[in-house]
């Protein structure tokens, strides 16, 4: 079989921040390669997670699907892996390029069920995170989380204390971002002779917490230059109470604005330690000659609080810090090097543009667009808002929805209060509006407009569990607010 198909090589990073980027507007991180397949691509100013945690958003990423209807709703093993089921009868766009003839392999994080399993997932090739701790403990290294900071939380691994940042113990060889590279680039060299494309999906660790990182990363940038976040200092005023719960949660309230500073710093050093990686797999697509053979996306999970409202990792909020990523496609093909798209995107929209790339059939299931329009400059109707959800963490399962145009946020917090933000006006996030008169008319239009998106993506939140009541009448309640007593499903409904 001849390759008349590109390759795809999609790299994933974790937690890693929109504004970490250059060509994000980043004042010091530096990421020189990730900047320079935005140069050769297309940068994506407006793309956006459809949930801020890793495994949901990682299902949504290789089924097309929001978290409500793939079925991973929580993280693996949380709440006794309850959810973790739901996922498996879902068609992914890994298998049916592995179908379709690509070769397919996967280096790092998976964190969705049926870890390693080839024939299920179509993933000809794995090395996996098991993988990689089983070659350290060959190395002498047993407890991984020693080399990480102090005791506090227990894990297989030994014990860590989030929060927590520094310098690892491991060396640059004995990192996972490394062994991840060192994998990715052993995968592509072996087929880079096939006579088949291949999809190559690496998943690296970071820049999630814990922030460790080997030198020169750890000391790349000076925590007194880092400037306070506008919203540091956000006082919670007619803001859901789990949101300060939150800081407790994860044992951040007594950290003081320096703390933050020297996290953040070795977080950016994180990020820059990933670019770096990219930068040597780049090389060998070069090296093998097929770099303008190969589409690259770019991305991650989600992104990650630090120190943003005060509140460390992510949770039962939907910040910007969290929900808007990074995300550059680099199409040797297409004619558009260096544009910016505005235009709000989502990682359902993955699935589609990674089939219709290969000529595949999308199924109709799928929640998501392809991005080939929006690649190609043609001109089409294109959506002017963006859904998100979140379903719980570990502390309580709960709901939560969001929508976001260019200038408004509305949250939709069932059992607390709602949340309305004027992006133009306040960027921070500072001051709900939800609660003020003067708001009622903008509030009622962003209620329309989640309305829309859980007719159309079939979120049962919005309906009752008798009766089928849409959501939309409630929009016109009494109040034309949605009080935890208005809810469909609420007990006070029952």
């Amino acid at each position: 079989m001849k390759k008349n198909k590109k390759n795809i090589l999609f790299i994933l990073t974790d937690q890693q921040r929109f504004d970490t980027l250059g060509c994000n507007g980043a004042p010091q991180c530096q990421t020189p390669n990730i900047d320079k397949l935005a140069e050769e691509g297309v940068n994506f100013s407006h793309a956006f997670t459809p949930i801020a945690l890793c495994s949901p958003a990682r299902g949504s990423i290789i089924t097309g699907l929001f978290p409500h209807n793939h079925g991973q709703l929580v993280n693996t093993s949380n709440f006794n892996g309850v959810f973790d089921k739901n996922i498996l009868d879902k068609p992914s766009w890994i298998k049916t390029l592995h179908d379709s003839g690509f070769n397919t392999g996967y280096i790092g994080k998976w964190h969705i069920p049926r870890e390693g399993d080839n024939e299920f997932w179509g993933i000809d090739t794995w090395h996996l995170y098991r993988d990689y701790y089983d070659e350290l403990r060959q190395e002498g290294v047993e407890n991984f989380f020693d080399y990480h900071g102090d005791s506090g939380m227990k894990s297989e691994w030994g014990i860590t204390n989030p929060p927590s940042w520094g310098r690892s113990g491991l060396s640059y060889e004995q990192m996972q971002e490394t062994w991840s590279s060192n994998k990715t680039i052993e995968t592509i060299k072996q087929f880079a002779n096939k006579d088949k494309p291949f999809m190559v999906f690496t998943s690296f660790k970071g820049p999630h917490w814990d922030y460790m990182v080997p030198p020169p990363y750890d000391t790349m940038y000076d925590p007194r230059s880092i400037d306070k976040w506008g919203n540091f200092d956000d006082p919670f005023i007619d803001k859901p109470e789990i949101q300060q719960k939150e800081i407790l949660r994860w044992n951040a309230g007594h950290l003081t604005w320096k703390d933050w500073q020297e996290m953040i710093a070795v977080y950016w050093g994180y990020c820059s330690y990933i670019d770096d990686e990219l930068k040597r797999i780049i090389d060998c697509l070069k090296e093998n000659g097929i770099y303008d053979d190969t589409i690259i996306i770019f991305s991650t999970d989600h992104g990650d609080m630090i120190g943003s409202h005060r509140i460390f990792n992510k949770g039962f909020q939907m910040y910007e810090e969290t929900h808007r990523i990074p995300f550059v496609i680099r199409d040797p093909d297409q004619d558009n090097n260096g544009i910016t798209i505005d235009s709000f995107i989502s990682h359902v929209d993955i699935m589609p543009t990674i089939l219709k790339y290969c000529q595949l059939s999308t199924p109709n299931s799928t929640d998501g667009q392809s991005l080939l329009p929006l690649l190609k400059m043609e001109n089409t109707n294109w959506r002017d808002d963006i859904f998100a959800e979140f379903h719980g963490y570990e502390p309580c399962l709960t709901s939560i929805r969001m929508v976001r145009t260019k200038n408004w946020k509305y949250v939709y917090n069932p059992f607390s209060v709602d949340e309305l933000y004027d992006l133009v006006s306040d960027p921070y996030e500072i001051h709900n509006l939800a609660p003020r008169i003067g708001h009622r008319a903008v509030l009622r239009r962003m209620k329309e407009r989640m309305v829309d998106w859980m007719r159309k993506t079939r979120d049962d939140l919005g309906r009752k569990s008798q009766g089928r009541v849409d959501s939309f009448d409630l929009i016109y309640s009494k109040e034309d607010m949605w009080s935890p007593s208005s809810v469909p499903g609420h007990l006070d409904n029952k």
